[in-house]
């Protein structure tokens, strides 16, 4: 029984990190435009590459400050395959 406990607690989580991360990426602008998009870290991407990609025209710390905060991250690391939320500036 606690094994059955200690088991579904991480899947508890991941599954309210996955709802959370679509209920932001649902998100929508004043204009009807999606005010969020979700990206996937490609091998040797950065953080700060994901930034400069998202909003070219913007300053990256800027926009690095709004990724971090949209999936909860404490630094700059990711890892390839990791769905990331980021801001949409269309």
């Amino acid at each position: 029984m606690v094994l059955g406990v200690l088991l579904s607690v991480p899947f508890a989580a991941v599954v309210m990190v996955v709802g959370s991360l679509s209920a932001d990426a649902d998100t929508t602008s004043p204009s009807g435009q999606s005010a969020t998009e979700v990206v996937v870290v490609q091998p040797g991407e950065s953080l700060w590459q994901i930034a400069r990609q998202v909003a070219p025209h913007a300053d990256p710390r800027a926009t690095l400050t709004v990724i971090r905060d949209l999936n909860g991250l404490g630094g700059d690391t990711v890892v390839p395959g990791q769905a990331l939320v980021v801001p949409n500036p269309a």
